[in-house]
């Protein structure tokens, strides 16, 4: 089902393996060992670290199956093995042989050196009658803090944690804890009958190494006994980091949650400042807020994700084809977790996003973070298994109700004093057209306010793209775009289930951006919280934080075949178009998607852009006649390809999913043409310049880069690709008989944005006629507006009659004043007005259309 994207494991030594391991260990080593997870990362810097001196592998309590998996693992890899243990009972297999496992400590840890091998220290054991495990007898460390003083190679003590049952560490643990052990020190029953359970989601993780002989020459005047006390303290501490990232912070039920939220402090200011002005009772204003907590609040359990994500797998193996995972990516995301939480922040364009993410975190050994849903989805039955899924609800709009924001904003507080892994989605709601939508910055306000207010040092941000070949709901979305009212989730939505389940849609991309630290953001941008910011400084803050974490979804978002098959047919203004010129433009958007490091699904890789060549394009492009979204024909003996024309909505859904990555040269493609011949590189930026404005609510860009930059970045990269040419007389199309026809398909991938843009200046005039409108009654009567134009054939592209496409000119229109906005009611503004209602714009943009 899940397809990993990284480097995969050496293949086994046998010979090695059958000389250390008994027949118990290698019955174990080939049914249970081979599933648990051992990432490359984890692979190379073990290497690494055993290339430049001796490791020492730390584990927190003793644990059988946790050394007999750890000495196959190694030896599997061919990294030294286990030559020395301690703190570890005697049992009936082979490895021990091999093993010093008795004898001074000085002893054991050169016997493995001289053996070119590596070590084992766990730190407690289990007993009956403790939960926590208790300390040892054995005390390796003073040893090796005097084997390192008279050793030239360093030695790297290296804190290590095997996941192999799901945890969530208890703040009261139970009577079963104090009989066999806790999973923080399971007895040696608990350990086995706990991996016999677990071991297909088991996974092998590493800490942050100690090099200790740096760490001595850092306590130069310390005797060895303090120093193996400080080391043993620091491995502790790296252990513990690595497992609140795994599993998160100690469980706490969900009315606890809610009685420390209500004793937030400037939830307790707010509601006092609020009774005065309201005349209502203080008691009255708390009941309320805990009322709103309850509404809001997650009430996560284990038990039921744990029986939701069987019937999940089933699900999701019957309609895709796969999930293919940036395990790379996932591995970072991780890592950041280990110094602060991480709050995940995934593109929206389908509800299934609200599962692949915990789908996938669970199936890996990780706790599922808590998910910000809307309170649509708090219906019956959903809602109350959403909440125990780890789903927390909000309005979509809290204007005017103080309360309740306030009892949101502490909940918000809460997660984040606490270090609970969080996810929401930035864009708001879902994406009907493919794009991503422009970041809504809620949300990311009150994230970033907890830290200002002290609840965290710092927050971990995580951009995350979820791309489908196909998704569920597109032909809802089609019916939304071209003006039809959204209907809200309810109890029939899962009547049309069975629907779903007889169809199937592709492939799942789910792929991670590198994690954005919010401290060091704000140390970029001149600001430290302990200084105090002013409200202005934290909107900008916050503006550009959005910015950055829209565009690193943008960044790793994953070019499909569909995205390929769909943007080549749509920015086509003709008929139909051949096998040919279809293979010239797929080809064009692959060598631009690799130029951008874009990453592009894995079964693009050495496939042929051919459509009438078996492969995913064939594959794509055979889906959507199978959708009746376009047609193929032979003719003469060409294959010529052809879009159903009341189903180019639906189509444009995939190739807005690669549009913001071709936007700047699209951008460029459009000026240049429309400068017309030997243009000079100035007006062409200016022509450019005024589009970069015109779509400034469609795309983002990188933070903190000029457009003169930009501009200058995709110029070049035309002229790179020999559709533009740089002459003594200014800008011009490369002479070559295929430039031409390239640019201005690269132009016309922004077609059906211009058109729209058009449209919407053109129904200023209907607006002019009747004074005022809600913004509602603008986008339909753009939308009959469009129509007249498609009918008329002063548009070509039926997908430019699209709801969200006129909403975001709506905003470019206040933002130039050509709007006014009064009472939620629109008015012609100063701009449109001195320019005869909008005609002056609606003739420019003909300029970039009239070709």
């Amino acid at each position: 089902m899940e397809t990993a994207l990284a480097q995969s494991p050496k293949r086994d030594d046998a010979r090695a393996i059958s000389q250390d391991f008994g027949p118990v260990g290698r019955i174990l080593a080939s049914r249970y060992f081979v599933d648990v997870r051992f990432p490359s990362e984890a692979e190379s810097e073990l290497a690494r670290l055993s290339d430049k001196g001796f490791v020492v592998h730390v584990m927190r309590t003793t644990a059988w199956v946790n050394y007999l998996y750890l000495s196959w693992a190694l030896i599997k890899r061919g990294l030294p093995p286990i030559r020395a243990v301690v703190n570890l009972r005697r049992w009936f297999t082979r490895p021990w042989r091999k093993t010093a496992q008795r004898g001074d400590f000085d002893v054991r840890f050169t016997y493995a050196r001289r053996q070119r091998g590596s070590a084992l220290v766990f730190l407690k054991k289990s007993a009956i009658g403790t939960a926590r495990g208790k300390a040892t007898r054995e005390d390796p460390f003073p040893a090796l803090v005097a084997l390192t003083r008279k050793s030239d190679r360093p030695v790297f003590l290296v804190p290590e944690l095997f996941v192999w049952e799901k945890w969530h560490q208890r703040l009261q643990p139970g009577i079963v804890d104090f009989l066999f052990g806790s999973p923080e020190a399971p007895g040696f029953l608990h350990s086995v009958l706990a991996f016999w359970r677990n071991y297909r989601r088991a996974q092998f993780r590493i800490g942050e190494p100690i090099d200790l002989q740096r760490f001595i020459a850092e306590h130069p005047n310390e005797p060895d006994a303090a120093i193996a006390r400080k080391v043993r303290g620091a491995l502790h501490h790296h252990l513990a980091r690595e497992t609140r990232a795994v599993f998160g912070p100690p469980h706490k039920r969900w009315d606890r949650v809610i009685d420390e939220a209500m004793r937030d402090r400037l939830l307790r200011q707010t509601l006092e400042e609020i009774a005065p002005a309201t005349h209502r009772r203080l008691d009255s204003l708390l009941s309320e807020a805990r009322r709103d907590l309850k509404s809001i609040a997650a009430r996560p359990s284990a038990t039921v994700v744990g029986l939701a994500v069987p019937v999940l797998h089933w699900v999701l193996n019957r309609i895709y084809d796969g999930i293919e995972v940036d395990e790379a990516g996932l591995e970072r995301a991780i890592k950041a977790a280990v110094r602060a939480p991480i709050v995940l922040c995934p593109s929206h364009k389908s509800h299934i996003d609200y599962l692949v993410m915990s789908y996938v975190l669970w199936r890996r050994g990780y706790s599922v973070p808590l998910v910000a849903a809307g309170a649509n989805l708090s219906f019956f039955p959903l809602g109350p298994f959403f909440r125990r899924g780890g789903a927390f609800f909000l309005r979509r709009s809290f204007k005017g109700d103080k309360v309740y924001t306030a009892a949101f904003k502490a909940y918000i507080k809460k997660l984040v004093r606490d270090g609970v892994h969080q996810e929401f989605f930035l864009e708001g709601g879902r994406s009907r057209s493919g794009k991503l939508l422009m970041p809504k910055l809620g949300m990311l306000t009150w994230e970033v306010d907890a830290v200002l207010e002290g609840a965290r040092n710092d927050l971990h941000f995580v951009p995350i793209a979820i791309d489908y070949e196909k998704v569920v709901e597109s032909r809802h979305y089609s019916r939304e775009l071209a003006g039809a009212e959204k209907k809200p989730e309810d109890i029939r939505s899962l009547l049309s289930a069975p629907k779903v389940l007889t169809s199937h849609y592709g492939r799942i991309h789910l792929r991670f951006e590198e994690p954005i630290s919010l401290r060091e953001f704000m140390r970029g941008r001149g600001l430290a919280a302990e200084d105090g910011i002013t409200d202005d400084q934290k909107k900008a803050l916050v503006r550009a934080l959005g910015n950055r974490i829209m565009h690193g979804i943008y960044r790793v978002s994953t070019i499909t075949p569909h995205a390929l098959v769909s943007a080549a047919l749509l920015a086509h203004r003709g008929r139909g178009i051949s096998a040919r010129e279809l293979s010239e433009r797929i080809g064009l958007l692959r060598q631009i998607a690799e130029e951008e490091s874009a990453p592009l699904s894995a079964t693009l890789t050495n496939s042929p852009s051919d459509p009438t060549v078996i492969g995913p394009i064939q594959d794509a492009i055979r889906n959507f006649v199978d959708d009746q979204m376009i047609r193929s024909e032979e003719v003469k003996g060409e294959v010529i390809y052809t879009t159903e024309e009341e189903r180019r909505l639906e189509l444009s859904f995939y190739k807005n999913t690669l549009i913001n990555l071709m936007a700047p040269r699209s951008l460029v493609a459009n000026a240049l043409i429309a400068s017309g011949p030997a243009a000079s590189e100035r007006d062409v930026k200016e022509r450019a310049l005024f589009l970069s404005r015109l779509f400034k609510f469609e795309f983002v860009y990188r933070v903190g880069v000029p457009f003169d930059a930009l501009f200058t970045e995709a110029l070049e990269r035309l002229v790179r690709l020999g559709l533009v040419l740089r002459g003594d007389q200014g800008l011009d199309v490369a002479p070559e008989s295929h430039s031409r026809p390239l640019l201005t398909f690269l132009a016309d991938l922004l077609r059906d944005y211009l058109e729209s843009y058009r449209v919407a200046a053109l129904t200023l005039q209907d607006l002019a006629k009747a004074r005022s409108m809600d913004q509602k009654t603008f986008v339909k009567a753009a939308l009959e507006t469009g129509r007249a134009e498609y009918l008329a054939r002063r548009i070509l592209a039926l997908e430019a009659l699209s709801r969200p496409l006129l909403e975001n000119a709506v905003l470019y229109l206040l933002d130039q004043k050509m709007l006014t906005a009064d009472a939620k009611k629109l008015r012609l503004g100063p701009a449109a007005q001195d320019r005869t209602g909008g005609a002056g714009l609606a003739g420019r943009i003909d300029s970039f259309l009239s070709r």
